[in-house]
């Protein structure tokens, strides 16, 4: 039988394995204090005794669910291709990759297995 607390003066079930059933008012309460007052994760998982990671899961549903665009990045690089017309042979041309200071060169029908293991040899070396 699962034994109860309250927080917030909401009901909260924990099961007999200590397992919290979080009710949706708590997490909307929880949300609100930090997108809307600007409270800390931290503060308001140590106040109802949840991770910080799951408040911020609950607030990363609601950025979402208000059009926010949550967990994009910038790109790891730009890519740029080039529109002008080459008359080389494709066994001739070259490609190069600039990752840092390193530039890498290499043919332009290199095997994508082959690439895939220089990037990575480039990369954990810098």
């Amino acid at each position: 039988m699962p034994t109860d607390k309250e927080i917030w003066g909401v009901p909260v079930a924990v099961s007999l394995a200590g397992r919290t059933n979080w009710p949706n008012e708590i997490k909307v309460i929880a949300v609100r204090k930090v997108l809307d007052d600007g409270e800390r994760l931290a503060d308001i998982g140590q106040e109802i005794g949840a991770h910080e990671n799951l408040i911020r899961k609950w607030c990363n549903q609601e950025r979402r669910a208000r059009g926010e665009n949550v967990g994009a990045q910038e790109p790891f690089a730009s890519v740029t291709i080039s529109s002008e017309p080459n008359e080389t042979p494709i066994s001739e041309r070259m490609c190069k990759l600039h990752v840092g200071d390193a530039t890498l060169e290499f043919p332009v029908d290199v095997p994508p297995e082959s690439l895939q293991a220089l990037v990575y040899a480039l990369r954990c070396s810098l």
